[in-house]
């Protein structure tokens, strides 16, 4: 039983980071114009409690779409697996 509410917590608490770097991703992109070099497909490491890994691909030209996906290391077997992944859709203003 403790075994399984330890896992429970360690999944919650990688939810609850995982939402937050694809928001703070998401603001990013809100923010810069789309004339920036931002705008290109890539990815990013970050250490908190575990490792994460965002990676954002964007598609098309004047109306484009953003995919956000946030990944995380599992610390069993050391895979990463997909947590949360959010697209939207983007024109001149965002």
């Amino acid at each position: 039983m403790f075994s399984l509410a330890v896992r429970a917590d360690i999944a919650n608490r990688q939810a609850a980071v995982a939402a937050a770097l694809l928001y703070d991703k998401m603001e990013q992109f809100r923010s810069t114009p789309l004339n920036d070099p931002l705008w290109a497909d890539g990815a990013d490491d970050i250490t908190y409690d575990a490792k994460y890994m965002r990676v954002w691909q964007v598609r098309g030209g004047p109306l484009r779409t953003v995919t956000i996906t946030i990944y995380a290391e599992n610390a069993s077997n050391r895979k990463q697996s997909e947590l949360i992944r959010a697209t939207t859709l983007v024109s001149g203003t965002f």
